[in-house]
């Protein structure tokens, strides 16, 4: 059972590899990251070697490794405490948030929810051959303020053995300002990275610093954006290669048996999924879904499969979001091959179904569609609230939401002014919304 530590609490960590997991949720597409500091006994970092981050993955010694696209958190850091040096007083967890301008001003590390940090089991590399993600212990800042910089916490030496301290202490200035107090001087170099999502640059020791003190190049990491547009292209890509299959199993009419059979394989090779979590005939009140799409222990997706090319009608929609609502799972797939649906599932008051997006791939494919079906792809649920960003704005112009947007007081009142403007008759607030209430809801 995992320990939940308070804020300044510590916990012994009795192995000698464990997982640094590190997660966070936010709504927009900020340049967040998470980075290590291995720091001596006077605070500071030995050399530029000690400094974990984007451009630099691992330390030299084997010590400390980030994986920037793990299978669960948003970051981890694997950790192998017996190689760091004796001279390593501890390393140092952090989290920065980018400084560009959006339309709330610069964000901080206050905008982003579910901030955690965790510490976890792994193989040890001593005989112990078993890969485990057995969570130790965890900490959960709260009452984190506007900096753009946040130690999360710190793997420390104590009397010979390793603890975990909970920290939760914010820093203004971001990602340089916190390296430069910790010791690195760091220099900044606009260049794009060249590789699939981070470039590993060498770090570069200007001319005229002296040769002891070390100077670090931050690359500007790409976008999220732009890391999503290249995994776009591959995606596309891949879909493209299963088009003629999906195209002969329509003209042959394929039973469901093969049409799944192609499925399997889709969700394997396009959309990225490993076969553990491609879950076929789950048992769902008394019956069984066709599929249950998971990362990790997590289940994201329910579907549902019909015959390649059979029209997909009203009872199939209910088929697969009644599973939805039974199991828990907000999001219902119902395929034919051809045709792609996926539903979003509410049962607050009365259980609720609306379409999220439609996407045909025959004859040809968009790149808007692509998008779309990119988004319930592995990487594109893995990236924590993109789906539900595009559920959002897809239900904030249905007709009900326009309907509720036109009756509200302030509408009401401007459409009254128009009218009198234009035509010279004068109504009430109360006259021009039963007016509306006929023409948009009653007609």
């Amino acid at each position: 059972m995992s320990l939940v530590l308070s804020k300044g609490a510590n916990a012994p960590i009795a192995r000698l590899a464990v997982l640094i997991g590190i997660g966070w949720e936010a709504s927009d597409a900020w340049e967040i990251d998470a980075s290590a500091f291995l720091v001596g006994a006077n605070g500071r970092v030995r050399g530029d070697h000690d400094f974990i981050f984007y451009n630099q993955t691992k330390t030299p010694c084997g010590s400390l490794q980030l994986d920037s696209n793990p299978p669960t958190d948003q970051r981890h850091f694997q950790a192998m405490l017996e190689n760091v040096p004796e001279d390593v007083a501890k390393i140092i967890f952090i989290i920065t948030i980018g400084s560009d301008v959006d339309a709330n001003g610069c964000p901080h590390c206050g905008m982003l929810g579910g901030i955690y940090i965790r510490v976890a089991t792994t193989g040890d590399g001593k005989g112990d051959d078993k890969e485990g993600d057995d969570e130790l212990l965890r900490f959960d800042p709260s009452d984190i303020g506007r900096e753009r910089a946040l130690m999360l916490g710190e793997l420390y030496r104590y009397q010979g053995n390793w603890k975990f301290r909970a920290i939760g202490q914010g820093y203004n200035g971001g990602l340089d300002a916190l390296a430069t107090e910790l010791g690195v001087d760091v220099q900044q170099d606009d260049s794009s990275a060249d590789d699939d999502d981070y470039a590993a640059d060498p770090t570069a020791i200007s001319s005229a610093t002296p040769a002891n003190k070390p100077v670090v190049a931050l690359k500007r990491r790409r976008t999220s954006r732009e890391i999503w547009e290249d995994r776009l292209v591959a995606f596309h890509r891949a879909l493209c290669n299963f088009l003629p299959q999906i195209e002969a199993a329509v003209v042959n009419q394929s039973n469901e048996s093969n049409t799944r059979m192609i499925l399997d394989r889709m969700l394997l090779d396009v959309f990225g999924y490993s076969m553990e979590e491609v879950k076929a005939e789950q048992k769902v009140q008394g019956r069984k879904a066709d599929y249950v799409l998971a990362l990790g222990d997590q289940n994201v997706i329910i579907g549902e499969v019909k015959r390649a090319g059979l029209p997909l009608r009203d009872k199939h929609i209910f088929q697969a979001t009644s599973y939805g609502a039974y199991s828990g799972i907000r999001w219902a797939l119902l395929t034919n091959l051809s045709t792609w649906q996926l539903y979003h599932i509410s049962a607050q008051d009365v259980v609720e179904a609306k379409l999220v997006f439609s996407v045909d791939l025959l004859p040809s494919l968009s790149q808007e569609d692509c998008e779309r079906l990119m988004l319930i792809s592995r990487y594109g649920m893995f990236r924590k609230g993109l789906l539900e960003k595009h559920w959002n704005s897809v239900n904030a112009l249905t007709r009900e939401s326009l309907i509720r947007a036109i009756l509200t007081e302030d509408v009401v009142t401007r459409i009254r002014r128009v009218i009198r403007r234009d035509t010279g008759c004068n109504f009430s607030d109360d006259q021009i919304q039963q007016a509306l209430d006929d023409l948009l809801i009653h007609a």
